[in-house]
């Protein structure tokens, strides 16, 4: 059997926008989007715009869901109540495979991310009801697409440690240190590619990237395209985690991000992963300064 019906549940979030984009210009799919009925999100004519009450209640879910082959999530990772009330609904409803929020920065089967940022447990949490819906359902599957930080998004909001207006950048370490980037529009790709190749992909934590580069591989490219003095904050990585975790225990909620920004540059290369995707998923590398033009060209 062949996925030919989706509902994407998330379209208008950060990463929502792509998975929809590339849905759309796949052309194989029937495309829903479900949402809540106070959004004041539009969609085009190609889209199915399903409005739920607020809150997203289990039957309305159930109801939404039939006839879908494929339910893609990409609210909010961390809300671990609602990815699995989606699921059980979708199970019910008949859906075959399911997609959830495990895009991100960090890998949450990494015990070093989820020891330091107790949120990603919750996508942990995800995963593992997943595998039970699986174990007990037969015909119902999913598939995790860790992606490391947004490049182009993180560039332009300093989730990289760029502060692009202000010519300044934070490096760990001395900046040597090589991760996983991946673009948007890589991303919304590579999901399509997850249900283009449902058996392949099925019950499966899966690597991509756009690139795998240092922070100085990208300053240098950064100074190229945007030009000027910068000023380089040369930072130790494990005292800076350190540090963000003590701001946490403390109550410093903006510390969360901070120490997701650090792990998805000093922990988060991909390419001697087990489920390492590029060539399953049919993916290649990017060229990183027509990313970087892109970004912050302008």
């Amino acid at each position: 059997m062949t996925i030919r019906t989706v509902t994407l549940i998330g379209a208008n979030g950060t990463l929502g926008p792509s998975v929809l984009a590339a849905l759309l210009a796949a052309k194989t799919f029937t495309v829903t989007v479900l949402s809540r009925a106070s959004s004041k999100s539009k969609y085009g004519a190609d889209v199915t715009d399903k409005r739920l009450s607020d809150d997203f209640p289990t039957h309305e879910l159930q109801d939404a869901l039939r006839g879908q082959d494929a339910v893609v999530v990409t609210t909010a990772g961390t809300n671990d109540d609602l990815q699995i009330r989606i699921a059980d609904a979708a199970v019910a409803a008949g859906v075959r495979r399911f997609v959830p929020a495990d895009f991100g920065s960090c890998d949450s089967g990494s015990a070093r991310a989820l020891d330091l940022v107790p949120l990603y447990g919750a996508k942990k949490k995800v995963r593992e009801h997943l595998e039970r819906l699986a174990g007990e359902n037969e015909g119902f599957s999913w598939t995790s697409l860790v992606c490391g930080h947004f490049f182009d998004h993180g560039l332009q909001t300093e989730l990289l440690h760029f502060d692009v207006l202000g010519r300044k950048v934070r490096v760990f370490d001395g900046g040597d240190v090589k991760a996983s980037f991946t673009t948007l529009e890589t991303i919304g790709f590579a999901t399509v590619r997850v249900l283009q190749r449902e058996r392949e992909t099925e019950g499966k934590m899966l690597y991509i990237q756009s690139f795998c580069v240092s922070q100085n591989e990208v300053l240098e490219v950064v100074k190229k395209v945007k030009g000027g003095e910068w000023k380089v904050e040369n930072v130790d990585a494990e005292e800076y985690m350190r540090e963000q975790k003590k701001r946490l225990a403390e109550g410093d909620k903006e510390a969360t991000e901070r120490l997701v920004g650090a792990l998805g540059v000093v922990d988060a290369d991909w390419r001697g992963k087990e489920g390492f995707a590029m060539e399953l998923l049919g993916l290649e590398d990017e060229d990183l300064e027509d990313v970087v033009r892109k970004a912050i060209g302008k």
